[in-house]
């Protein structure tokens, strides 16, 4: 069923004459009532106590960036729970890492820098994550799994590993805020026809009847599912992210026996901490969909700049995520890596054997400038039908010489064969040639963004927590951006067309005393 079938009567507000107006001493928090202040990287107002969203204009919870059930410290003023008597608290002296264990597991090693020193203690915070990924296998397994892929790679130092080094390898639940939220995209970009995709061509050619770029404006909507953030400031989020992605159909509520034999570590940061990384993150997705999206033209490239997004509706979930972790140092520089104790994915940075990685470079150099003469020779394939019509007044000026003429009367077929193979030529070289050669291209750069088996293992795509029950609806709108229920009139859903319905919008009244706020709208800049 698609969205306008069922509009609804509060659907972010966007040029909306009802916007009350807000501060922070006057409007509480109906979780808390803490003050209430609107961020515009959120586009809402925001609960800095609980971490609650809400809707600038009615006040209805839209999302939120807080743990329901925060840790407390254990200070004195309240009772150690009788689960986190059963457990201990380890620090690194050397990085300053703290992981908790059950009373009987030893530790000789910091999951994170491999130091030694380490000491015991008592807990200081609570322990209560809601939810737990559960290991799959063991430590012999995760190290036999880390060689198997090492076996893989090529050019690596012999002496790179050794058992007494791979013995460090620890396993550690990971504290992970999972996010789920809608997403509504105020989009704009370029709208591109025919030729006008090849920026070979849009950066040398004005616009033609079939070849034309556009200024096109559209919303899109989708769902983002289940994307992860780790909540340890120990752990390098870069890392972390290529051990993904999790089976979430494995998420159980979290008990302590899972915890017996490994590591977990406590958050360190709640959502409300991290909401710019967050957003940059959920922002790549959301341009990445968009990009997707061609609004019928041939080609659609979004502008970030231009853009705004607004996230609906968020849920968050506080689980713990199994991960072996290793850090190895070889020739004076710490390699870390990460093994997905649930998939058995292994990732991280892999040193070359000597000279090798100078080779490889030269080889990504060399395919790089590669692109530069493909786009240069599209360039001036594209140049052609100029070069054509030089040739056609050339000949023309010799139109009224009896001698040429009368060399055309004298030889019709071979001038036809002449003229019909110079044609053919001028096509194949100004249309399909280009064609063949930006595809090329392509699969040039498509080649140079992957990761080689040396590097760190790429960030999953959007592809991975896009919610497909959750439909794209993506409609071209206005320069103003119109919204869904403000107006637009629809016919019979197979007969809709998005490229030349007109939107019927009355224009809201500017009030004398609305604040910059509510001029701004409830929109917020992407993140890049």
């Amino acid at each position: 069923m698609a969205i306008w079938d069922n509009p609804a009567s509060t659907a972010g507000g966007f040029g909306s004459s009802k916007i009350k107006t807000f501060s922070a001493n006057s409007y509480k928090c109906p979780n808390c009532a803490s003050n209430l202040i609107f961020e515009s990287q959120h586009g809402a107002m925001i609960c800095r106590n609980c971490g609650g969203l809400f809707d600038p204009e009615t006040l209805d919870k839209v999302g939120s960036f807080g743990y329901a059930n925060p840790e407390k410290e254990y200070d004195g003023t309240i009772e150690v729970s009788r689960d986190d008597e059963s457990r201990q608290e380890i620090v690194c002296n050397s990085c300053g890492a703290q992981i908790v264990t059950d009373k009987n597991t030893a530790s000789t090693f910091c999951a994170f820098c491999g130091s030694p020193a380490l000491v015991t203690r008592r807990l200081s915070r609570e322990f209560k994550p809601d939810y737990i990924i559960p290991f799959k296998f063991d430590k012999e397994k995760a190290i036999s799994l880390f060689e198997e892929h090492c076996a893989k790679i090529s050019h690596l130092p012999k002496d790179f590993k050794s058992k007494k080094i791979l013995s460090k390898m620890t396993g550690l639940y990971v504290p992970t805020w999972i996010i789920s939220t809608e997403v509504e995209v105020n989009v704009a970009g370029q709208g591109n026809m025919g030729k006008m995709v090849d920026s070979a061509y849009s950066d040398q050619h004005m616009s033609t009847v079939g070849n034309y770029s556009k200024l096109t404006y559209g919303k899109v909507k989708f769902r983002l599912k289940n994307v992860p953030f780790d909540g340890e400031k120990n752990i390098a989020n870069r890392l972390y992210a290529a051990a993904e992605p999790f089976d979430y159909s494995e998420l159980v509520k979290f008990r302590p026996e899972y915890l017996q034999g490994f590591f977990a570590e406590k958050y360190d940061e709640l959502p409300l901490d991290m909401t710019d990384r967050i957003y940059k993150r959920l922002d790549k997705y959301s341009l990445k969909v968009c990009d997707e999206v061609d609004f019928g033209f041939d080609d659609f490239v979004p502008n970030a700049d231009m853009s705004m997004t607004r996230y609906n509706n968020q849920d968050i979930k506080y689980a713990l995520l199994p991960c072996w972790f290793l850090s190895i140092e070889y020739d004076g520089i710490r390699y870390q890596y990460i093994v997905n104790g649930q998939t058995g994915k292994v990732s991280g940075e892999f040193p070359f054997a000597k000279g090798w990685e100078t080779i490889e470079r030269t080889g990504r150099k060399a395919r790089m400038e590669a692109v530069s003469w493909n786009m240069g020779l599209r360039a001036c394939l594209y140049l052609i039908p100029v070069l054509a019509i030089v040739i056609l007044r050339f000949f023309a000026s010799f139109s009224r010489d009896l001698e040429f003429m009368g060399f055309i009367v004298d030889h019709p077929f071979e001038c036809i064969l002449v003229g019909l193979t110079l044609g053919l030529a001028m096509y194949v070289g100004a249309e399909i040639l280009p064609k063949v050669l930006r595809n090329r291209e392509k699969k040039d750069l498509e080649a140079l963004s992957q990761t080689s088996s040396h590097d760190i293992a790429a960030e999953p795509g959007v592809e991975l927590y896009y919610d497909t029950s959750f439909p794209i609806v993506a409609y071209e709108t206005t320069k103003d951006f119109v919204s869904l229920e403000t107006g637009w009139k629809y016919g019979a859903e197979e007969t809709y067309d998005f490229k030349t319905a007109a939107p019927e919008v009355e224009e809201p009244e500017e009030r004398e005393d609305a604040t910059d706020f509510e001029k701004q709208g409830l929109n917020r800049q992407m993140l890049r």
